[in-house]
């Protein structure tokens, strides 16, 4: 309840103005200096060809800093103009106007196609994972790996739109997750579909991202039954990487396991998460008409509450008992609970796509010409690893992982959970400070922080310094 005492409306509002040097955005520094410690800037700048006007790094700088205060689109730089303590924050002399951004993507378009911004794009993922915690990065000792694709906002006037029954028109946007970390990402141009674009960036990640980080051996790919089927299984295993892949676009799958005996089936019970009030699981071979080979495919059978007839689903794997030995005694469960438990971890994964999509505003493409929407794309995907990167590295805590007591027995301290986009920004980044120079060295004073946000703050930036 609200008292009068509590609750005192003023009596009038005075406005005054001062030409001061602050920002609303002044925690924008934790991404500033992410960028220069883990060589991002350094590594975009190497590659870029000459401009006239706005140079590239300037272009591209001004439109990440403005996807990450919230602006979007082509008008991502447009409030940018108007900050000067930002602009001095970031070592910018000024920022385009939103009808420069428009041409510009054009050449960032090119550059996407030419492969210049993808190869930038492996370097920072790769620069980012590097610097993280490992440990955080894996799941029962798995590197979890991610391709997918979502359907964007698409039109008869957007180029290279595409209708997809049961989803409706758009254009398709493939990714590659490395991790929490977008790795590869493209835009499907006319005839090209999600699976093409999928099998064309998989061994770049691998040369790129997964070689040097000496993660190819532990990396697990997650993906659904789309990619569950020859090229694209076959090319996951071309390049020796462990797998688990939906199988229930392939009609084998259901005959298969509804041929199985009663024998081979394991009772797990019912599952009131999933709706199931009966639910069993089994491991068996499966080989379709054009394979030459046969795979491991472990099923599963069901029934909701007033069925009388079992629903079949399955997952193929080149996973061994002895390999996930480790998830079995952790979770008391048996091979085939253990395989889909780890497939389980695809549903996690799936919510990455929200900071892209919702917190990027990334669902709705910019422009009508598919080069332009190429560019576009190529940028806020590494506006995305920058804050990703913010939370993955700044986030990092030392005694995260180590052991507790917790009435005389131990305990793993929990992994931590990523941040949402939305949220980094609302919690660090909208941060009000005052901006001055010294030589060479930028002053950020930051304004009216509560006491715990500021020794938070301060925490995180001096991990990103010590990096």
């Amino acid at each position: 309840m609200v008292t009068q005492s509590q609750h005192r409306t003023p009596h009038s509002i005075k406005i005054e103005f001062s030409d001061e040097k602050t920002t609303s955005f002044a925690g924008l520094a934790l991404a500033e200096r992410l960028a220069a410690r883990a060589r991002l800037w350094s590594t975009l700048e190497n590659r870029l060809p000459e401009r006239g006007g706005y140079d590239w790094i300037t272009i591209i700088k001004s439109m990440i800093a403005g996807l990450l205060t919230g602006a979007g689109g082509t008008f991502a730089t447009q409030d940018l103009r108007e900050d000067a303590a930002l602009l001095a924050l970031l070592g910018l002399a000024g920022a385009p106007e939103e009808a420069t951004v428009w041409r510009a993507l054009e050449g960032l378009g090119e550059m996407q196609r030419s492969g210049l911004l993808p190869e930038v794009q492996l370097r920072w993922a790769r620069n980012i994972l590097a610097k993280s915690n490992r440990k955080d990065l894996l799941r029962y000792g798995f590197f979890p790996f991610f391709p997918d694709g979502s359907l964007l906002e698409g039109s008869r006037r957007r180029e290279a739109t595409k209708y997809i029954p049961e989803k409706g028109e758009g254009l398709m946007w493939s990714t590659v997750f490395a991790g929490p970390v977008v790795a590869a990402q493209r835009l499907a141009e006319e005839g090209e579909g999600e699976q093409a674009c999928v099998r064309e960036m998989l061994p770049e990640v691998v040369r790129g991202v997964l070689k040097p980080l000496n993660l190819q051996r532990r990396t697990l790919v997650l993906a659904d039954s789309l990619h569950g089927d020859d090229p694209t299984l076959s090319e996951i295993e071309r390049l020796c990487l462990h797998y688990i892949v939906g199988a229930n676009k392939l009609t084998a799958t259901a005959k298969t396991l509804s041929e199985r005996p009663e024998s081979s089936w394991l009772q797990t019970g019912p599952d009131p998460s999933r709706g199931f009030s009966r639910s069993d699981v089994c491991v068996c071979w499966i080989q379709c008409a054009e394979w030459e080979k046969k795979r491991t495919l472990v099923g599963r059978r069901w029934m909701r509450e007033g069925e009388m007839i079992w629903n079949y689903s399955g997952v193929m794997t080149d996973l061994e008992e002895s390999d996930v030995t480790h998830v079995m005694q952790a979770r008391g469960l048996d091979y085939c609970q253990a395989i889909w438990h780890l497939y389980d971890m695809k549903m996690g994964m799936e919510t990455y796509y929200q900071d892209l999509l919702s917190d990027l505003a990334l669902h709705h493409p910019p422009c009508n010409g598919i080069v332009r929407n190429a560019g576009f794309y190529a940028v806020a995907t590494l506006a995305h690893t920058l804050a990703r990167g913010v939370d993955l590295i700044g986030g990092q805590n030392p005694e995260r992982g180590s052991t507790v007591r917790n009435d005389g027995a131990k305990r793993r301290r929990p992994k931590p959970r990523a941040m949402r986009l939305w949220r980094l920004r609302r919690r660090f980044f909208a941060l009000p400070g005052r901006i001055a120079h010294h030589g060479h060295v930028v002053k950020i004073i930051l304004l009216g922080l509560s006491e715990t946000l500021r020794r938070e703050f301060e925490r995180i930036f001096q991990t990103i310094c010590r990096c």
